[in-house]
């Protein structure tokens, strides 16, 4: 949105929001506001709940996310108490709108716009509140109608609630992780409290497809004498869809452990799902072990994710699967590679 064209009416719905974003920093509520200090909030209209989870410190980069049904909630709780699943630009896979204090120079350029037609000024502080809606495969963009509707409600309970946990510290922890204090309207629209058990989730499940007539002709074939890193990696690329915001573009990269010779860079999206993206990748691999001639003696990897979906190949192929902390010459090659994508881009 181009602050241009920005109606008097959308302009006085952003200064709302803003306003209430301006009092809740005001109370600084993360003084006394953690992760465990979570909420759920079932707004009418809504399939699911919208649950609120405060992080980050006083006067430094401090958030709050307002995670969109109990697949997000999930997600965001389990990563935080796994550090070892917080892969890069791993808050892009998780459906939510994001209320952040940030300075002047983490703004993307249609925020700035958006501050500008507001006339309202960002600085080198963490002073600078701003709205960030996150849909998986899409880039950071601006809540739209039905999103900054939303926020009215939310960021008015989320105000309320940090007041009651100011005078009672315990209030949001009594039952949890069990249960979670649910805000809920009766029939008159008057909001209340109510517990509700924790829904487990699990991690989504996608069917992995391997066409066996491949997998068996790369099989007859002599393995490559190759170390080959690989990952999946988030690149900078904005795809540009008419009238939509920018989807986001993901490489399939494959280096040489050796030379840092790039062996393949495929693009794969994930706007029908993160787990759908990933459920390609076996394919994907077989394709490029066609092109190589083979499959090679050594796969490297570093994630959980990338290990869960080479098990199944290594079942029919002999490669050896080598766990890393850190891939050096992947590393490098996706430095180069977004290093790249930025200045075509510039």
């Amino acid at each position: 949105m181009a602050s241009n064209k920005m109606t008097d009416l959308e302009k006085s719905q952003w200064q709302k929001l803003y306003a209430m974003a301006g009092r809740l920093d005001q109370l600084d509520p993360w003084q006394w506001m953690g992760v465990a200090d979570c909420f759920g909030i079932e707004v009418p209209g809504l399939d699911e709940p919208c649950f609120v989870i405060f992080g980050g410190q006083s006067k430094t980069f401090r958030t709050i996310r307002f995670l969109l049904g109990w697949k997000a909630f999930y997600d965001l709780v389990t990563r935080l108490a796994d550090p070892a699943k917080q892969v890069p630009t791993w808050l892009l896979e998780i459906r939510m709108i994001e209320l952040l204090f940030v300075s002047e120079d983490l703004l993307f350029e249609h925020e700035q716009a958006l501050l500008k037609g507001l006339k309202r000024k960002a600085d080198a502080t963490c002073a600078t509140p701003v709205f960030r809606s996150i849909i998986p495969g899409y880039h950071p963009w601006l809540p739209d109608e039905r999103e900054s509707a939303l926020l009215e409600t939310v960021l008015y309970q989320a105000f309320g609630m940090a007041m009651r946990v100011e005078a009672d510290g315990l209030l949001l922890k009594n039952r949890f992780p069990r249960e979670i204090l649910m805000r809920k309207t009766d029939v008159k629209g008057v909001w209340h409290d109510a517990w509700s058990p924790v829904k487990e989730v699990g991690d989504e499940e996608v069917e992995v497809k391997i066409e066996s007539k491949r997998l068996q002709a790369i099989r007859s074939i002599p393995l490559k004498p190759v170390t080959m890193q690989l990952d999946l990696v988030f690149t900078p690329l904005q795809i540009l869809p008419e009238g939509q915001r920018p989807q986001t573009a993901y490489v399939l990269l494959a280096v040489d452990a050796q030379s840092g010779l790039i062996i393949a860079g495929d693009l794969l999206q994930a706007t029908e799902g993160i787990a759908h993206m990933w459920a390609q990748i076996p394919e994907r691999l077989l394709e490029l072990f066609e092109r190589l001639g083979g499959c090679p003696a050594t796969i490297e990897i570093a994630s959980d994710r990338m290990a869960n979906l080479l098990r199944p190949l290594g079942e029919f192929l002999p490669f050896k699967m080598v766990r890393r902390e850190q891939l050096a010459m992947l590393d490098s090659a996706r430095a180069n590679v977004s290093a790249y994508i930025t200045r075509q881009e510039g």
